[in-house]
């Protein structure tokens, strides 16, 4: 099991593109403007819609959590 997982609150993303800035191994801006979590898995929920990707190191998504400016990328440790 991977010890981290990247959460991308898609629906609210502004499009500013901070997170490729900062990480363009992980993070593409898609051609309706809004940044996408590269190699994501969609997860449909009642209230909004979510992408999740598990890795072993979070490596520079930490930097896009930190500079997202409405703070829709969330870093979870699953120790």
């Amino acid at each position: 099991m991977a010890k981290y997982k990247i959460l991308h609150f898609r629906d609210r993303c502004i499009g500013c593109g901070s997170c490729v800035a900062v990480c363009e191994k992980y993070w593409e801006m898609k051609e309706d403007g809004l940044s996408h979590l590269k190699g994501s898995k969609l997860q449909k929920g009642a209230d909004e819609t979510t992408y999740e990707l598990e890795l072993d190191d979070p490596e520079c998504n930490i930097d896009a959590q930190d500079v997202c400016p409405v703070q829709i990328i969330k870093v979870k440790n699953n120790n």
